[in-house]
């Protein structure tokens, strides 16, 4: 069985970003979804006021809920070698990592439940921007 990635920011397929790019030459979407955790617009503390982008929380509410795509990934050492470093969770980077790849549970529209790895935010969120919808495409339809 391949592992499955769910994604809910700039690697959405309509975001056009050349990761979520590397992510369909190397998987296939299973389709749209949600997991159980909250979003955040994220100011980027290395450009304060010039980049921003999303994180997602996990939640203890069952209410709160992250939407984006599940793809099964079929080259997952390309793929997650190549995501752990975009998202500074690899070896390379220093410790505290700001997102991890971490298990989720993805609940499908049809209302099927698959176990997935999502990269999650872990920094403090008291300057973030809480995105209720839990969509990204909502706050940045024209993302890049």
């Amino acid at each position: 069985m391949q592992p499955k990635l769910f994604v809910y920011g700039t690697l959405l397929a309509v975001a056009e970003h050349a990761m979520g790019a590397l992510l369909r030459q190397n998987g296939a979407l299973i389709g749209p979804g949600h997991i159980q955790a909250r979003l955040y617009m994220i100011d980027d503390p290395d450009a304060p006021g010039e980049n921003s982008y999303p994180g997602a929380l996990p939640s203890p509410d069952p209410a709160d809920r992250v939407h984006g795509e599940l793809y099964e990934v079929h080259n997952p050492k390309t793929v997650f070698d190549a995501f752990d470093d975009f998202e500074a969770c690899s070896a390379r980077w220093p410790e505290p990592h700001e997102f991890l790849r971490r298990p989720v549970t993805v609940t499908m529209v049809d209302g099927t439940d698959l176990p997935a790895t999502s990269y999650l935010y872990t920094w403090d969120i008291s300057t973030a921007t809480p995105i209720p919808s839990g969509r990204f495409t909502q706050v940045a339809p024209d993302v890049r």
